[in-house]
C-alpha cells in the first residue's frame, strides 16, 4: 500500500526551509518559532519535550502570527524500542511506549504537521541492536490507527546500522511498513542515518513514494558520536548528491535539518560545536549551506534535462 502523503509545494525553486528544535538545545520552543521567521523559514520541526503545559494554544498563536508551520512533530517519547538517552522514567516495554506515543499524537495533532515522527529504536551498538523487533509491527499499527483518527501522517524514521537500529536499510523498512498495511505511515529519511547504505540514490529513486519527509544534516568525517553532525555540504558532503536525488525523485515537501553538534548537552563536550554558538547564527549559517547545495542540485537537474 503507497503512502499518503503530505501537503506539495509545486514552487520547486523555494525550498520549504525548517529547523527541527532538537537542533537548538539551548533556545525554548519559542525562541525556535521568533528565530526561525527571522531567517525566513517555512517551519519549525515541534520536539514535545521543550513543550510549556498549559500553553499549547498561546504557542499556537505564535506560528500563526509569525508565518511558520510544523514540518514534523516529535512525540515526548517517540521511539517504540528504547534509545540510549531515553528520558527518565520512561519504560522500556513497547506496548507502554506505544500508548505514550498515542497519547503524543492527540496533542500534536493541533499542529497540524506534516508528519509525527515516531523511531522504531537504537541500542547504540551495532552488534546488538534494539529489540524485541517484532513488537515494531503491531505497535506501529496501533500508532497508524491513533494517527489516522487524528488526521496526520507517521514518518518512520530510518535510523542507522552504526546506532543500533534493527531496521536499518530503505527495503527493511518498507517490508515493515507493508507489514504494518496503513497508508498514514511512510519513511522519514534523515541524511545522517542513511549516507552509508549500499545504492542510496537508486533506492531513493525506486521507493520514492514511501518518503513523506526529510531531515538533513552532513556526516564528519570521523564521526564521535550520534550528537557529532556536519553542516550540509561539509565534512563527507554526502547532503549534495542525496537531495538532487530526492529532487529527482519527485520530493516536494519540508527540509527539515537536524544538526547534533554536541557541547556537553548530551554528554560530551566537542570543541567545535555548532551548539556554542548563538542558535540564530547557527539557524542561519545551517540555512545558507542547505540552499547553496539546493540550488546546485536544481541546476545540475535542469542541465541533464531531468526538470522543468
Amino acid at each position: 500500500m503507497t503512502p499518503l502523503q503530505p501537503r506539495s509545494f509545486p514552487d520547486v525553486d523555494a525550498p520549504q526551509f525548517a529547523m527541527c528544535s532538537y537542533s537548538t538545545p539551548h533556545n525554548s520552543i519559542y525562541d525556535d518559532v521568533e528565530q526561525s521567521a527571522k531567517v525566513g523559514a517555512a517551519a519549525v520541526g515541534l520536539w514535545e519535550g521543550k513543550f510549556v503545559d498549559g500553553e499549547d494554544e498561546k504557542l499556537l498563536e505564535l506560528m500563526e502570527s509569525r508565518g511558520i508551520a510544523t514540518s514534523t512533530a516529535v512525540p515526548m517519547r517517540h521511539s517504540i524500542l528504547g534509545i540510549p538517552f531515553d528520558l527518565p522514567g520512561t519504560p522500556k516495554e513497547p506496548e507502554a511506549r506505544t500508548e505514550l506515543i498515542c497519547r503524543s499524537i492527540e496533542r500534536l495533532a493541533k499542529f497540524k504537521p506534516a508528519v509525527i515522527a515516531v523511531a522504531p529504536g537504537t541500542s547504540g551498538n551495532a552488534e546488538h541492536p534494539a529489540g524485541p523487533v517484532e513488537a515494531l509491527v503491531p505497535n506501529l499499527r496501533t500508532i497508524a490507527d491513533v494517527a489516522e483518527a487524528h488526521g496526520v501522517l507517521i514518518g518512520f524514521e530510518l535510523l542507522a546500522q552504526r546506532r543500533g537500529n534493527p531496521v536499518y536499510e530503505i527495503p527493511m523498512i518498507v517490508d515493515v511498513i507493508d507489514e504494518v498495511g496503513s497508508p498514514n505511515v511512510g519513511i522519514m529519511f534523515d541524511v545522517f542515518h542513511s549516507w552509508p547504505e549500499p545504492d542510496l540514490l537508486e533506492r531513493i529513486r525506486a521507493y520514492a513514494p514511501y518518503i513523506n519527509s526529510v531531515q538533513v544534516c552532513d556526516a564528519k568525517v570521523d564521526e564521535r558520536g550520534g550528537f557529532d553532525r556536519e553542516l550540509p555540504g561539509r565534512g563527507r558532503a554526502t547532503a549534495g548528491p542525496i537531495i538532487k536525488a530526492l529532487l529527482d525523485a519527485g520530493y516536494r515537501s519540508y527540509w527539515e535539518m537536524e544538526v547534533f553538534s554536541d557541547d556537553g548537552s548530551y554528554g560530551n563536550d566537542y570543541p567545535d560545536s555548532y551548539w556554542k554558538m548563538p542558535h540564530l547564527d547557527f539557524i542561519r549559517e545551517t540555512k545558507e549551506e542547505f540552499e547553496k547545495l539546493y540550488v546546485a542540485a536544481l541546476t545540475e537537474l535542469r542541465a541533464e534535462g531531468r526538470l522543468g
